[in-house]
């Protein structure tokens, strides 16, 4: 396998670790404790760059790291990309599964090993199709775009960033 590939299997595997820890990230910041802060007006908006700004974390090494030994803008917006499907694949497919075990609180009722009530079936794949596939061709879509736009950025800074050190003289790699 050459190296491409290695760095392709390595964001693969990234996004779909991060997707499942996701989960447990979320957990833990539901539960943080904000102390003389929690009446604050900030919160709310610090609780949302918490929640949303964490997906960059593992995007911004992929992107960067292609976009600095990418002689092509596709690298790092494939990297982009990939990184956050596979993450928003594993964190939707971990959602499905803790919603057909009954394991989503208020939903308990849906586990498909439980005990059933009449129309279970049609309950849960409601609930199935709702949260889990309706949510996640969203979440899809803007993964893909997002994805290519930080890819695409990272590129355009870091290509300026060695043209620039090309023209001052420096011929070292500015990574």
């Amino acid at each position: 396998m050459n190296t491409t590939k290695k760095r392709f299997a390595l964001y693969l595997i990234a996004g779909l670790i991060f997707g499942v820890a996701d989960w447990y990230y979320l957990n833990w910041l539901g539960h943080m404790s904000w102390g003389r802060l929690g009446d604050s007006v900030i919160v709310i908006p610090i609780i949302l760059l918490m929640n949303y700004g964490i997906w960059l974390v593992p995007i911004i090494p992929a992107v960067i790291f292609e976009a600095k030994t990418a002689t092509k803008m596709i690298d790092p917006v494939l990297a982009g990309i990939l990184t956050w499907m596979c993450a928003i694949f594993s964190y939707y497919v971990y959602y499905g599964i803790l919603l057909s075990l009954g394991k989503l609180p208020h939903l308990e009722h849906l586990n498909i090993f439980g005990d059933k009530i009449d129309r279970f079936w049609y309950y849960y794949w409601q609930m199935f199709k709702g949260i889990i596939i309706g949510q996640f061709f969203e979440w899809i879509f803007i993964s893909i775009i997002g994805g290519g736009i930080i890819g695409a950025l990272a590129f355009v800074i870091f290509s300026r960033k060695m043209r620039s050190s090309l023209k001052a003289g420096n011929f070292q790699n500015p990574a």
